[in-house]
């Protein structure tokens, strides 16, 4: 594989839930990095995110989960960015944000746990976690996921998309089918409407966890696409 992979994460959590990604990716001799996204601002995370971009070879895969795929949106449109990967995550179009787009979730199914705003952070209910964040990692994994939350700025909730990469660049979702955090519809919408490559899976919105290689396979599949595109040109 010689495009360099670049991991983002979503909101609650930080990169290291990446590891076993990363560590597949790793035994295939890819260049991998991890963004430590903040996630207090969707500029903030998009600014960090291109950052980790200047310094590695193109072509790059960009990689979101969940509200990390806001950021990749945005910060995507790098000339380094060959290809987007988003994992369950959210894909806002140019004026949109993952506040918008959570409010168009379906009302009659489950709903993320999300508690009201302390100080301008947002945290899910810990008793709430392992059913709908982490429902199919083990026991103590959701505990420690639980009990080491990440804060959620509003300001990265509310962040606002100023030029969708995806208008420009291929992309990838992985539709995660028992997700209890953004809803499958929701997903498929997302994903129908960026013209996405879509593999569908079971698993949880910690499918990244639950499953690195079903993850890394997607992000394989991008990257070859990626490479091709790269040796033709």
């Amino acid at each position: 594989m010689s495009a360099t992979v670049v991991l983002v994460h979503g909101g609650f959590v930080d990169g290291s839930g990446w590891r076993g990604v990363y560590d597949e990716l790793r035994a295939d001799g890819a260049d991998v990095r991890v963004v430590q996204n903040p996630t207090k601002s969707l500029a903030d995370d998009a600014a960090t995110t291109r950052d980790i971009l200047d310094k590695v070879d193109a072509p790059v895969v960009l990689v979101g989960h969940s509200y990390g795929g806001a950021v990749i949106t945005e910060a995507g449109t790098h000339d380094k960015v060959a290809a987007l990967v988003y994992i369950t995550a959210f894909a806002p179009d140019q004026g949109e944000s993952v506040n918008g787009l959570i409010g168009g979730f379906p009302q009659d199914g489950p709903q993320p746990p999300i508690l009201p705003p302390v100080n301008g952070y947002l945290f899910l209910d810990r008793a709430k976690y392992h059913e709908s964040f982490a429902a199919d990692v083990s026991d103590e994994e959701a505990a420690f996921q639980a009990d080491s939350q990440v804060p959620w700025g509003l300001e990265a909730l509310g962040g606002i998309i100023t030029e969708a990469a995806w208008r420009s660049k291929p992309s990838w979702y992985l539709h995660v089918t028992e997700d209890r955090m953004i809803p499958p519809v929701a997903q498929m919408s997302m994903a129908t409407r960026i013209g996405a490559t879509v593999v569908e899976t079971p698993g949880s919105h910690a499918i990244y966890v639950s499953q690195p290689k079903t993850v890394a396979d997607i992000i394989r599949t991008a990257a070859a696409a990626a490479t091709a595109t790269e040796q033709a040109a």
